[in-house]
């Protein structure tokens, strides 16, 4: 029986989303901190001679030459010449079109996983650099960790957190397209609402108001959540659709849980998370 490679690929939230323009590409200008949480896609992967080959839980996503995973391993066998092919099964797990990074990070796991598995020398920052190729947010995800993202997203500045937190995530279960939020944000550019300050970031998403026109159900939870006693804050993730809750620390985030699922069914995507990446030894 062959080897079976499993890698985690972590959903993320951003705390803080600021555009500081439009970028001469047509793009806009970011900076954005971004920390990968305790949701996760799981990859597993078999080598085979040659070619790429994809199976996925999901029905609705396609397993081909479109999906980014596909188009990840093409690339890595491309760049480096490698003799040899992969099995690819995508267990996923984070909701896609949610402002999560889920597609994303299924991408740079890939990276992540073809390195190992066909123990090519490249760092880091080489499959960052080649992550950039294919979107902004992949090469995020190389490090998994905190990290303040510039430009379109690919400068990466890996941070270690100050403290980690607890939280809740919660899904409506349709998309925000990313083009159209900034698309619309971009017709009338305006500030996202200033939230929690945490002492090394302060809690803001410009994004929201443009978001929160047309898709009420993401106000409404991020308001419902702001008024429960444990919570810090509640902000909308990327570009949406999913919000996250931060729980207060010693607070009972199962209370919320189970409030919340009480008030919006228990139909709704929900979550409990954690951060994942290094915090500063105090």
């Amino acid at each position: 029986m062959s080897q079976t490679w499993t890698h985690s690929a972590p959903a993320k939230i951003n705390l803080n989303l600021r555009i500081l323009g439009k970028r001469p590409d047509g793009f806009h200008e970011l900076e954005t901190l971004m920390v990968p949480i305790t949701l996760a896609d799981e990859l597993r992967f078999q080598k085979k001679e040659r070619g790429i080959a994809m199976t996925c839980s999901d029905p609705t996503l396609p397993c081909d030459a479109t999906n980014l995973v596909w188009k990840a391993a093409a690339l890595f066998f491309q760049t480096y010449a490698v003799e040899g092919g992969i099995e690819i099964h995508l267990e996923k797990k984070t909701p896609h079109g949610a402002g999560l990074g889920g597609g994303s990070s299924d991408a740079a796991t890939v990276l992540l996983a073809l390195r190992e598995i066909y123990q090519v020398d490249v760092s880091d920052e080489g499959l960052a650099a080649l992550a950039s190729q294919m979107g902004s947010d992949i090469p995020f995800f190389i490090y998994q960790r905190a990290a303040w993202c510039r430009g379109r997203g690919e400068i990466i500045e890996p941070i270690d957190l100050p403290f980690s937190y607890q939280g809740i995530l919660v899904h409506p279960g349709f998309a925000v397209p990313t083009p159209w939020a900034y698309q619309t944000y971009a017709q009338n550019p305006s500030r996202g609402e200033s939230g929690a300050d945490l002492g090394w970031v302060t809690l803001q998403n410009d994004l929201e108001p443009a978001v929160f026109l047309k898709y009420a159900w993401i106000p409404t939870v991020k308001r419902w959540f702001q008024e429960q006693p444990e919570v810090l804050d509640s902000m909308m993730s990327g570009s949406g659709s999913a919000v996250f809750a931060l729980i207060k620390l010693g607070e009972n985030r199962e209370g919320v849980f189970n409030r919340f699922r009480a008030e919006f069914g228990v139909d709704i995507f929900s979550v409990l998370f954690e951060f994942i990446g290094e915090t500063k030894k105090s």
